[in-house]
C-alpha cells in the first residue's frame, strides 16, 4: 500500500454515476471562396453596351455626313468634301469598328476572369479539406479524452469528522469497508476496525491489504487467546470490567462506580503477574471465599493473603450480591480469553489494526466480548495509543450493540484526540435512532424495513412540489329530431257576361261629267251579341319537412396543489442494491447523492 501524505480530496467511498459526455467539438467557420470581382469586365460591358445604343444615332450621322460630303464636293469644291468625308468614316468607326473591339476585350477579360475563378476554387477546395480535417482531429482528440473519463466517478463525504452509516447487509459493509480502507490508506491513513459482526466484514481490506504488502495487524477475539487487559492499570481494568459487564446486563441497577471500585481494588491485589480474566476471577473467588489456599491455583501466597484481609466480613457480606455477579461475568470471559498480549495496539507504523469477533461464539459471550472491546478501545484512545503521524479513523461495524451514551462518549473522546469514528449500523432503531444526526455525514444502505426506511426518508428531508390533486373530464351530446306535416286545400269558381249592340251605316255619293247630278246610295247594318261564361277549379297540396340536429361536448380540468413530500421515497431506500447507498453531508451542495461501493465500478 502506497505511503503518501493524507489527503482530504483522496477519500472514496463508492462511486457516483455521472453519464457519458456527449462528444461536442466547437467548429470554426467554414472557409469561403474569396472569387475575383468582375470589375474590369463589367466596365467593358458598360461601355459596350453604351456604344451599342448610340448606334442609331451614330448611323443618322454618318448618312449626313456622306450627303455633305457629295454636296460640297458638287457645289463648293471637293478639296473641301474631305472635311465631312473625314467625319463620316470617324461616325462609321464609331458604329461598327469600336463595338467590335470592345466585344473581342470582353471575351478576352471573361476568359481571364473564368481562369482566375477556376484557380480560386481549386485553392478553395484544398482549404476545405484541411478544415474538414483539421474539424475530424479534433473531434477524434475529444473522443479519445471523453472515453478517458469514466461514467462512475469516485464519491466521499465533504465533512471529514464522524460518519455514519446505517442499513446495508454484509456483502455491503465488505464493499463499503474496502472502498474507504483503500482509499484512505492509500493516502496514508491509518485504520482501527472493530469487527464486532461476526460476519468477518473486514476480511476483503485486510486480504488486499497484505498483497500489497501493508503492515498489519489482526487479532480473532477469542480465537488467539490473547489477554485483552494487558498493560492496563488496575484503575482502567476496574472501569473497563465493570462497564463491559454493566453494558452486556443493561437490567442491573446497580451503581457502576461501585462495581468499577471493587474490580480495581482487587486488580491492585494483584501485583506478581500480569492480571488476567482468570486470575480476576480466582481473585473475586478468595473474596467470595470460594477458594482455599490449596485451590489458589495462578495466585501467589501473598496475593491470596492481601485478597483475604481486603474486606471486612460485614463489607464482604454487604457486597456479595454483587461479587457473585461479577465473577459470573468475569468466569465466562476467562473461558475464552489467554494470557498472550494483545496485538495490534502498538507500532506507529501499522496501517491497518482489525480487532475482529469470532462467528463460533455464542450470543452471550458475544455480547460479552463486544462490550469489552469497546471499552478496551476507549480506553486505549484515551492513553494517546492511537495518535501519531497521518489520519487516524476508528471504525466500529456492529454499533447496534451500544447504548447511546456510550457511542456519544466515545465520539467526544475521539474528538478530543483527533481522531475520525465511523459507525456502521445494521439498523435504524433504538439506539441508532437516537444518535442519528449527530455526526456529520450519514450514508443509508439498503433499509428492508418500512418503518426504518420511513425514518431514514424524514432525514433525508422533504421538499415542496406542485402534483395534480384533482382530474376532471365530463363527456356530453345532444340529438335534436323535429318533423312537420302541411295539408292545404281550396276550391275556386267564376262567372263571366257580356253583352252588346253593333251599328254601322254608309252613304255614297256618285255625280258624272256631263249631266251631273247628284246620286245618293248605302247601307245601313245593325246587330247585336250576348255571351256567358263559368269557371271553377278545386286545389289540394301537402307537404312534409323533418330537421335533426346534434352536438357533442368535452371538458378536461387538472387541479395542482402544493404538498410537502419526502425528497426520497422510502420505497426507493428499500430497493437499493447490496452495495448501494445515499449519502447525505450538510456541506455537500449536491447533497443527497446515490452511490454505489461495488469494487467493480473502480475499473470502469
Amino acid at each position: 500500500m502506497a505511503e503518501a501524505v493524507a489527503t482530504r480530496e483522496a477519500e472514496r467511498w463508492g462511486w457516483e454515476y455521472r453519464g457519458r459526455e456527449v462528444v461536442v467539438v466547437e467548429q470554426h467557420d467554414p472557409p469561403v471562396p474569396a472569387v475575383p470581382p468582375p470589375s474590369a469586365l463589367a466596365a467593358l460591358e458598360s461601355k459596350r453596351a453604351t456604344a451599342e445604343r448610340l448606334r442609331p444615332v451614330l448611323v443618322w450621322v454618318a448618312a449626313g455626313a456622306a450627303v455633305a460630303t457629295v454636296v460640297v464636293a458638287v457645289v463648293v469644291q471637293p478639296l473641301l468634301a474631305l472635311i465631312p468625308a473625314l467625319v463620316a468614316l470617324g461616325v462609321v468607326w464609331l458604329c461598327w469598328g469600336r463595338p467590335e473591339l470592345l466585344r473581342r476585350a470582353t471575351v478576352k477579360e471573361h476568359q481571364l476572369w473564368l481562369a482566375a475563378c477556376v484557380s480560386t476554387m481549386a485553392g478553395f477546395e484544398q482549404d476545405v479539406q484541411a478544415w474538414q480535417e483539421d474539424l475530424s482531429e479534433r473531434e477524434r482528440t475529444r473522443s479519445l479524452e471523453v472515453d478517458a473519463v469514466r461514467p462512475w466517478v469516485p464519491v466521499g463525504p465533504v465533512t471529514k469528522e464522524r460518519v455514519d452509516l446505517y442499513g446495508g447487509t454484509a456483502a455491503g459493509w465488505r464493499a463499503a469497508l474496502l472502498a474507504m480502507g483503500t482509499s484512505l490508506m492509500s493516502a496514508g491513513g491509518r485504520l482501527v476496525v472493530l469487527d464486532l459482526t461476526q460476519d468477518a466484514v473486514v476480511e476483503p481490506l485486510r486480504q488486499l491489504a497484505e498483497e500489497h504488502g501493508a503492515p498489519i495487524r489482526a487479532s480473532v477475539v477469542p480465537e488467539h487467546s490473547v489477554n485483552p487487559l494487558a498493560e492496563l492499570s488496575a484503575d482502567e481494568v476496574g472501569v473497563v470490567v465493570a462497564e463491559g459487564l454493566r453494558a452486556a446486563e443493561p437490567e442491573q441497577s446497580e451503581s457502576r462506580g461501585v462495581d468499577a471500585t471493587l474490580v480495581q481494588q482487587v486488580a491492585e491485589c494483584l501485583k506478581d503477574a500480569p492480571v488476567t480474566f482468570k486470575r480476576l476471577h480466582l481473585a473475586l473467588q478468595v473474596l467470595l471465599r470460594q477458594v482455599t489456599p490449596d485451590q489458589r491455583g495462578l495466585l501467589t501466597r501473598s496475593e491470596y493473603a492481601t485478597l483475604t484481609d481486603l474486606l471486612s466480613e460485614s463489607a464482604r457480606r454487604s457486597a456479595e450480591a454483587r461479587l457473585f455477579r461479577l465473577a459470573a461475568g468475569v468466569q465466562r470471559l476467562a473461558a475464552v480469553t489467554g494470557d498472550a498480549a494483545m496485538d495490534g495496539w502498538d507500532g506507529e507504523e501499522v496501517s491497518l489494526r482489525v480487532f475482529e469477533l469470532s462467528h463460533r461464539e455464542s450470543e452471550l459471550t458475544a455480547s460479552l466480548l463486544r462490550h469489552l472491546l469497546f471499552q478496551i478501545t476507549m480506553v486505549r484512545i484515551q492513553r494517546g495509543e492511537l495518535s501519531g503521524r497521518g489520519e487516524r479513523i476508528v471504525v466500529i461495524a456492529g454499533a447496534d450493540a451500544f447504548a447511546r451514551p456510550e457511542l456519544e462518549r466515545f465520539d467526544s473522546i475521539c474528538r478530543r484526540n483527533g481522531l475520525r469514528l465511523v459507525l456502521l449500523f445494521a439498523h435504524l432503531r433504538d439506539s441508532a435512532v437516537e444518535v442519528l444526526g449527530g455526526g456529520d455525514a450519514v450514508l443509508f444502505m439498503r433499509l428492508g424495513n418500512a418503518k426504518e426506511a420511513e425514518q431514514a426518508a424524514t432525514f433525508i428531508g422533504r421538499q415542496h412540489r406542485l402534483v395534480a390533486s384533482q382530474f376532471t373530464y365530463s363527456h356530453g351530446t345532444n340529438t335534436s329530431v323535429s318533423t312537420s306535416d302541411s295539408t292545404t286545400r281550396g276550391n275556386s269558381a267564376s262567372t263571366s257576361e257580356s253583352s252588346g249592340v253593333q251599328t254601322s251605316d254608309s252613304r255614297q255619293a256618285t255625280f258624272g261629267l256631263l249631266f251631273s247630278r247628284r246620286h245618293r246610295s248605302g247601307s245601313k247594318t245593325s246587330g247585336e251579341q250576348y255571351s256567358e261564361s263559368t269557371t271553377g277549379g278545386t286545389s289540394w297540396s301537402e307537404s312534409t319537412s323533418t330537421s335533426a340536429s346534434s352536438g357533442t361536448t368535452e371538458s378536461t380540468s387538472v387541479g395542482y396543489q402544493r404538498t410537502y413530500e419526502y425528497a426520497m421515497e422510502p420505497t426507493v431506500l428499500q430497493g437499493l442494491s447490496p452495495t448501494a447507498f445515499v449519502m447525505v453531508d450538510p456541506l455537500d451542495p449536491a447533497s443527497p447523492r446515490l452511490g454505489d461501493c461495488d469494487p467493480r465500478l473502480g475499473a470502469l
